[in-house]
């Protein structure tokens, strides 16, 4: 007896050990001290702002769905997004980062914020915003949409799901799972859908997928799983269960009242409670959780927001250029983030700003920045504008790289832009200003040589008309000349036909003949050379010879420099007068031996020609003809056409008493023109 009273009273009081263990477990998993969790300062300010639901872009910025607007939280600020458009409500309830565009669902509609627009679209309630495979599907109050090219369609699929609420969808074992207030629903593709089963009726309102399990929450009390065979497997029994999510490798079942049950993913045993009475939360009813790319965990609650941050130090912070400005406007044409071409700025825009942003939840204010443009890094510092002023022409690489404070894993970003060079700068537009400089050079010099052309063929013009008029005017003192020496000749052969001296009258006239025909064939040239001239006054001289009775001497001295009298021209018939007034004149009076010199000679450019006799001398002949009433052209005709020749040109006569030398006769001219100037 005593030993089975002693085995009863053993048992009885492990079973109240064990009760008491259990209690113990029970309370220290309700009351654990969650004493990590801090109230976000920032947050305060928009204590009326409730939160619906927590996301995170790839930039780590943390955005915030609440029943005013969209908040963005950078880790040290937060900044309310107004993207209310005519009637569109302010309540956000969902939003998905996709890039650089933003979508944010409401109760009237889906809205699309992209780099510099803001798209509206209507649909009734949008609850959930899914992609896959580049397709966005919309979970609202009338079904499933699809978002595609800027334009919001209902999909069919069936008739009692396209008019359901639709409260999540997601992509599972190659079939489209939707939780829906009409239950929950296996559609095998939302585009073509030709399978489209009905699992479980119920309100849906959650969906949460673990590797290869998906779970589900059923009426706000159940939280199910659906296993490879389309059924539901009962997992959870709760309360005013909200939303199931997966943090920090555990299953937070956030309620409407009691806070947030943790849940051990793998055996869904309950691990501890989350609440006002362990924790910094101020309330227990919670409205999202969510844990971000830093393992940092937040918690809204209707009191506020918090955050229990990772104590594991993050490698590197991220980094975005949010800002392009050029001379102070901002660039809003491209996506900063994923521009990979070079930007191409006009000569002008050469004021460049950059404006950074890297975001890091745990240590916002460990973050430091540096950049270059083409050249070496600045210093690390904290500063996130960057100005260049007065850029020069030419290629720049900006980049710019983020750390925390003694790390060495950097976040870089880069951006090429081009400042074009000015026009006056560029090669092809000196090569033109070249080319149009030498060609307005060549049309000047081309105008100038013309004119020039013109002004020389215009004096050539004139020297022709000149040098005819004095040609003319030659032909007509020559032809003056001609007569004059033909009616001296005919005197004197007349007198010779006197005399009855028959032979000496025939070879006058022949010697008349061959002289004649001499004059007649010079007359038509305007030079000769002084070659023939001598040969004519030769002749003249002879036939004077033969006309008269009184001896006379003749003779030549050339002094040419050796210079042949074939290349000095002269005009014809220009020593004649002076000979024959000589004779005629001077050595027809004395009785004495008549004596003619007559003597070339070169100097510098010019013919001089001297003409000496020993005759009576001429002042004494100029007195005879005073006496007779004689008039002598000759000289006058001669002495006229020297002088037409050229200005430098010139004629004298001198009587000499001395050496029994009484007349002289000097001229000279310009021997060189008169050789070149038909050449």
């Amino acid at each position: 007896m005593i030993f089975f009273a002693n085995t009863a009273h053993s048992s009885l009081r492990m079973k109240k050990n064990l009760i008491l263990c259990f209690s113990y477990l029970l309370i220290n998993g309700l009351y654990s001290q969650e004493n990590k969790f801090q109230e976000v300062e920032t947050y305060k300010e928009f204590k009326d702002y409730k939160i619906s639901e927590i996301t995170q872009d790839k930039f780590h910025n943390i955005w915030l769905a609440t029943n005013n607007g969209l908040l963005k939280f950078n880790g040290i600020t937060n900044t309310l997004f107004d993207f209310k458009v005519k009637k569109t409500s302010q309540k956000v309830n969902c939003t998905f980062n996709s890039n650089d565009s933003l979508f944010i669902g409401n109760s009237e509609s889906l809205q699309l914020k992209t780099h510099n627009n803001l798209f509206t679209f209507e649909a009734n309630g949008v609850h959930k915003i899914y992609k896959h495979q580049q397709q966005y599907f919309i979970a609202s109050n009338h079904g499933i949409m699809q978002f595609n090219k800027n334009l919001l369609e209902p999909l069919k699929t069936n008739y009692n799901l396209d008019f359901s609420i639709i409260n999540d969808i997601i992509y599972h074992e190659n079939k489209f799972v939707v939780a829906s207030n009409s239950g929950l629903w296996v559609v095998s593709n939302l585009l073509q859908p030709k399978k489209v089963v009905l699992i479980s009726k119920g309100n849906y309102t959650s969906l949460l997928q673990i590797e290869k399990k998906l779970y589900v929450v059923k009426n706000n009390v159940k939280i199910e799983e659906l296993n490879t065979d389309d059924r539901v497997i009962e997992k959870y029994t709760s309360t005013q269960i909200i939303h199931i999510s997966k943090v920090n490798n555990k299953i937070y079942v956030t309620s409407k009242n009691k806070g947030i049950d943790v849940l051990n993913s793998a055996s869904f045993i309950f691990q501890k409670r989350i609440n006002k009475y362990n924790s910094a939360l101020k309330s227990n009813k919670i409205t999202a959780v969510f844990e971000d790319i830093e393992n940092n965990i937040f918690i809204a609650t209707e009191e506020g927001l918090y955050i229990k941050k990772n104590s594991l130090a993050q490698r590197k912070p991220s980094l975005k250029i949010v800002n392009f400005e050029v001379n102070y406007i901002a660039i809003d044409t491209i996506n900063l983030d994923n521009y990979t071409s070079v930007f191409k700025l006009k000569p002008n825009q050469n004021n460049i700003s950059f404006s950074l942003q890297s975001v890091s939840i745990s240590r916002p204010k460990k973050i430091e920045f540096r950049y270059k443009l083409n050249k070496n890094f600045s210093l690390w510092n904290v500063n996130k504008q960057i100005n260049f002023a007065s850029l020069k022409p030419g290629k720049y690489e900006f980049i710019a790289e983020s750390h925390f404070k003694g790390s060495t894993e950097i976040t870089s970003k880069k951006f090429t832009f081009l400042i074009a060079m000015p026009i006056y700068q560029k090669g092809w537009f000196i090569m033109l200003c070249g080319v149009v400089f030498c060609v307005i050079l060549v049309v000047i010099i081309e105008f100038y040589i013309r004119k020039l052309k013109t002004k020389n063929q215009q004096k050539i013009a004139a020297l022709k008309l000149e040098n005819h008029l004095l040609s003319l005017e030659q032909k007509a003192l020559q032809l003056q000349m001609n007569p004059h020496f033909i009616f001296n000749v005919l005197n004197g052969i007349k007198a010779l036909g006197n005399s009855s001296n028959k032979q000496r009258l025939n070879e006058a006239i022949t010697q008349f003949s061959i002289l004649l025909r001499s004059l007649l064939n010079n007359s038509k040239l305007e030079e000769i050379s002084l070659k023939e001239e001598i040969e004519t006054i030769e002749n003249y001289v002879s036939l004077e010879q033969k006309m008269s009775s009184k001896k006379l001497e003749f003779s030549f001295e050339k002094n040419l420099n050796n210079m042949d009298p074939e290349e000095i021209l002269i005009p014809p018939m220009l020593l004649q007068p002076f000979i024959e007034n000589a004779i005629r004149h001077g050595i027809s009076k004395i009785a004495s031996i008549g004596k003619i010199n007559v003597h070339f000679k070169l100097q510098h450019r010019f013919l001089e020609c001297t003409i000496l006799d020993n005759g009576i001398g001429i002042f004494q002949s100029q007195k005879a003809k005073l006496h007779n009433n004689h008039i002598s052209i000759a000289i006058q005709i001669t002495r006229e056409r020297i002088e037409n020749l050229s200005k430098f040109n010139g004629f004298t006569i001198e009587e000499i008493k001395k050496k029994k030398i009484h007349k002289k006769y000097r001229f000279r001219f310009c021997w060189y023109w008169l050789t070149h100037r038909f050449i």
